[in-house]
């Protein structure tokens, strides 16, 4: 799989400051058109076209032990532009820097304010509501991820559900956009 840049296509980088010790470096770069191959039990399956889309992550840092996150993103094509949304909390609370933003048309417009994440944890295939400043959505989810690992000092419980965004950031609707939203906690 290959996640394509388009020329000018602006990504999110944030630095969030826990301590002068312990730090992290985020890129967020949704809305990358997706191409290649997925291959299932022998069976492969051509990805690309218009509803095919990657979402990069990458970053470097040193985490706290325990620490908790929400994080969402989608995208695709709203009213003839591509749109790419990205919002986070809980992890970047209280530090001053968000991971929060839009990308429209390969043009990014960051989001500084923390937003509330408005859930049923347990209840992961009801509506989420999401809001803040600009940000006023709802995401409505078709299917949830689970994953749990104790070992002892070290765990990790995620539920990623997959489904699609509605409502707007500032002027611009995301109604439609595919992708997910998570809470996750890790010890680590």
């Amino acid at each position: 799989m290959t996640a394509l840049l388009p020329e000018g296509h602006e990504r999110l980088g944030v630095v969030v400051p826990w301590s002068e010790r312990l730090f992290q470096y985020t890129v967020k770069d949704p809305a990358r058109p997706a191409v290649g191959r997925l291959t299932v039990d022998g069976t492969a399956y051509e990805i690309g076209g218009p509803d095919a889309w990657a979402t990069l992550d990458h970053g470097r840092g040193r985490w706290p032990y325990s620490i908790a996150w929400n994080w969402g993103a989608g995208s695709g094509t709203v009213d003839g532009r591509t749109v790419g949304l990205q919002v986070g909390g809980r992890w970047t609370d209280g530090t001053g820097s968000t991971e929060n933003a839009i990308v429209v048309d390969g043009r990014l417009t960051k989001v500084g304010d923390e937003l509330r994440w408005d859930y049923a944890p347990g209840g992961w295939m009801r509506p989420w509501r999401v809001s803040g400043g600009p940000v006023d959505l709802i995401f409505e989810p078709e299917h949830v991820r689970r994953s749990v690992t104790r070992l002892g000092v070290l765990a990790s419980r995620t539920h990623q559900c997959f489904g699609r965004w509605r409502g707007r950031v500032g002027e611009q609707s995301v109604d439609g956009l595919f992708g997910w939203a998570e809470d996750v906690h890790q010890r680590w």
